[in-house]
């Protein structure tokens, strides 16, 4: 009798067993950074609804820093940076009509005319270069990961985020489009610098 009851609770503790990765193992033993679970969520929930919230028209924001006394005080006034050694980042809202898709190469881009802008550049990827979405998210810091290649992967995560986004959106030339995006820059620019977008809003979308 003992000798069965023994063997049931062998199986069933055999039972609840099962071979983990080295990298489950890893992350049993050192849990990773909890910024870079859910990032998808965080994208929607969170990146998205600041950039849109902030987001100022983009012809009011560049008389602004025109007008401005110099760039750390534009900086302060109208963008964003986490710490002073890194760019600016500033949230900007551009409508009008999509004039030119050019999609022969990966770092594709797309025109937007309007009249109050002009010709205003959207990068479309499906390679987006540099981090100012990450950047531009006021939730989380390097002082959040304090590891370059972890911080790294976090950024490019939520690139990857907008880079879906966009594909989604299948653009074509002759739509009505309101980006809501941001752009970097060391210096108040002379004209409107490419602009990454985190919302694009088609005009029979509602």
């Amino acid at each position: 009798m003992y000798k069965k009851a023994w063997l049931a609770l062998a199986v069933i503790a055999l039972g609840g067993c099962r071979i983990v990765s080295q990298q489950e193992l890893a992350d049993l033993k050192s849990p990773p950074n909890p910024f870079m679970v859910d990032i998808d969520q965080t994208w929607q929930d969170k990146i998205v609804p600041q950039i849109v919230e902030l987001a100022r028209p983009v012809g009011d924001l560049m008389e602004s820093l025109e007008s401005a006394k110099d760039f750390d005080a534009a900086c302060k006034a109208f963008g964003y940076r986490s710490q002073d050694e890194n760019p600016c980042i500033f949230y900007v809202k551009v409508e009008g009509n999509i004039e030119n898709i050019n999609s022969t190469s990966r770092n594709g881009k797309m025109t937007i005319q309007s009249p109050e802008d002009g010709g205003v550049i959207v990068l479309i990827g499906p390679t987006i270069r540099g981090t100012q979405l990450r950047d531009a998210y006021k939730g989380a810091t390097y002082s959040d990961f304090n590891d370059q290649v972890l911080f790294g992967d976090y950024g490019r995560t939520i690139t990857e985020q907008a880079v879906k986004m966009i594909q989604e959106k299948n653009l074509k030339v002759g739509e009505n489009a309101q980006i809501y995006g941001v752009f970097s820059t060391w210096d108040i620019p002379q004209t409107v610098p490419d602009i990454i977008p985190a919302k694009i809003i088609i005009s029979e979308e509602q």
